[in-house]
């Protein structure tokens, strides 16, 4: 049986993917964590566009807002719907192709204004293409590389391009090993390390990584 790793915690998992952690089968470890950044609530934007669920956590923890809500994902938006009651009018539907989604979400916003909250990682993909008249990028969280060896496998799965950078200061992966990203920007830091990718994953990342794995476990 193959042994996988996951780089995010056992909380963050959909049932199918859970139930293979509970059988042994899969470690899950997120290899990052966070710690909250100073900063003034802004004012005067139209949308607030939230890349992650910490994004989230951070800013609507300390900051109400009127603005329309967008997100950068379909797991991220059902997370934000759920937890803060908010309605989600903008979803990124293939989160992997964050590049392409960048682009639609450009020529959505009409000229509108946008509140980025972000980590100081944050690669601004989507910030990229907006014109810094038109948006405010407000650094709320820290992302903080946890030092953490994990036992060689035969699949890795890495769920950002943080991630990848907090495995391989303590870790390498075995030449045989099958390696999984979570969206093109993950892949393009994996192939930065010039390590070979076998999958990305796209739209429903979690569904879809289940699927694979299904054909070859």
């Amino acid at each position: 049986m193959s042994r996988i790793f996951i780089s995010k915690d056992p909380e963050d998992l959909n049932e199918g993917l859970h139930a293979l952690q509970q059988n042994g089968i899969l470690e899950a470890q997120a290899l990052i964590d966070f710690e909250d950044l100073p900063f003034d609530c802004p004012s005067n934007y139209d949308i607030l566009f939230i890349a992650s669920i910490r994004a989230a956590e951070f800013f609507l923890s300390r900051c109400t807002t009127t603005a329309l809500i967008a997100c950068a994902g379909l797991e991220t938006a059902k997370k934000v719907a759920e937890r803060y009651q908010k309605e989600v009018v903008f979803i990124a539907q293939q989160s992997g192709l964050p590049k392409a989604e960048a682009e639609r979400f450009n020529t959505w916003r009409k000229g509108r204004s946008i509140c980025f909250p972000s980590s100081q990682l944050s690669i601004g993909t989507y910030a990229a293409l907006i014109p810094d008249s038109e948006k405010m990028i407000v650094p709320v969280y820290n992302t903080r590389f946890k030092k953490l060896h994990i036992k060689e496998k035969d699949i890795y799965v890495f769920s950002s391009p943080s991630n990848v950078l907090a495995f391989l200061e303590h870790n390498t992966i075995p030449s045989q090993a099958k390696v999984v990203a979570w969206g093109s920007s993950t892949a393009q830091e994996l192939t930065k390390q010039q390590i070979s990718v076998t999958k990305v994953l796209s739209g429903q990342q979690q569904t879809e990584l289940l699927t694979w794995l299904s054909k070859i476990l």
